[in-house]
């Protein structure tokens, strides 16, 4: 995932913005921005598990008349 800073003067106010994807978040200081993406980053590098389902479940679905 690509997350970008930039920062963006407006009518004499500084914003710094995080974007990644569609997502974009602004802030008031440079600092805020950094620790938001370092932790946004490291959210989504972080390992995670796929859910495990229980064999039987989809037994139990084809049991059902409305799943075919």
């Amino acid at each position: 995932m690509d997350i970008a800073i930039e920062k963006v003067v407006s009518k004499g106010i500084e914003q710094w913005i995080v974007c990644t994807g569609s997502l974009k978040m602004s802030f008031n200081d440079q600092p805020s921005a950094m620790a938001f993406s370092s932790k946004l980053k490291e959210r989504v590098e972080a390992p995670h598990s796929l859910p495990v389902i229980e064999s039987g479940a989809f037994a139990q679905a084809a049991e059902l008349d409305c799943v075919r």
